[in-house]
């Protein structure tokens, strides 16, 4: 499987949008972490001791020019707020937090989730067909405006915990948006934490890895795994494709979706 998941990850990188997210790993009882970063109907699983910038990085290369979607976790604050997506259900907990505190804070909570029901309904709508791409930018309009004057007024509401998050998000602003102007952007980052649960259920069902050897086995199978089902392709006949090819000394099978892999070759060409 080496091949196909290398070229998997020479592909991911190089995407317009990517979703990403981590969870914990045990090897030989060592705690570790795994990455899973997706784009295109590819997601490459990286298993490191570390849960730090520095990974994202090595994989994305400092010079991506996509949009990461993420939670507002600190691994990903190194890309410039312009180049990321902030998930809004992760957005939706933090407002229903700063909602069940008394006072101000809690009137503005309340209103903070009120507009992100709102914009949640207009993006089905989109999503579904009943808007355009036009008209969902000019009712996202005001809605865009009014959050962040409400966070603005988080930021004085005197109570410190709501304070201190509505300043963090206020850093990354631009970050709040990228989903009504960037075709295939969403604003969620579900997609990353349903294909991550599929490692979260074998971690607890499991005692993790004995060896780093068992880890890139790990990372590799999961990488295509993942893809394959997000693909609708058979696992097995992959798995039993790259073993023969490997044996046979013939060119690997290829994680990449059919048609972007024919738009490459014609771009080389």
């Amino acid at each position: 499987l080496e091949n196909p998941v290398e070229e998997a990850k020479q592909f991911l990188p190089q995407q317009s949008n990517v979703n990403a997210d981590e969870t914990s790993h045990a090897e030989c009882g060592n705690k570790m972490w795994t990455w899973v970063f997706i784009s295109s109907l590819v997601a490459v699983f990286l298993i490191r001791p570390s849960r730090s910038a520095k990974v994202v990085k090595n994989f994305l290369g400092v010079a991506f020019k996509g949009i990461l979607s993420t939670d507002r976790f600190s691994a990903y604050a190194w890309l410039a707020a312009i180049y990321r997506q902030l998930c809004w259900a992760h957005l939706r907990r933090d407002f229903k937090k700063i909602s069940e505190r008394s006072g101000r804070s809690g009137r503005i909570g309340e209103e903070l989730l009120a507009h992100t029901n709102r914009m949640f309904h207009y993006w089905h709508k989109f999503k579904d067909g009943k808007l355009s791409r036009r008209q969902f930018k000019k009712l996202m309009r005001p809605i865009r405006k009014r959050v962040e004057s409400l966070l603005e007024e988080g930021k004085q509401c005197g109570n410190k915990k709501t304070t201190g998050t509505c300043k963090s998000i206020l850093k990354v602003k631009e970050a709040l948006w990228a989903f009504i102007e960037k075709e295939g952007v969403e604003p969620t980052n579900n997609l990353a934490e349903q294909i991550i649960r599929r490692i979260v259920i074998w971690r607890k069902t499991s005692f993790g890895t004995q060896s780093a050897r068992g880890t890139l086995y790990l990372e590799r199978i999961m990488t295509v795994v993942s893809t394959c089902k997000m693909q609708k392709r058979n696992v097995l006949d992959f798995v039993t494709d790259a073993i023969c090819t490997h044996l046979a000394g013939l060119p690997s099978p290829s994680l990449i979706p059919t048609k972007i892999r024919k738009n490459e070759l014609l771009k080389v060409a």
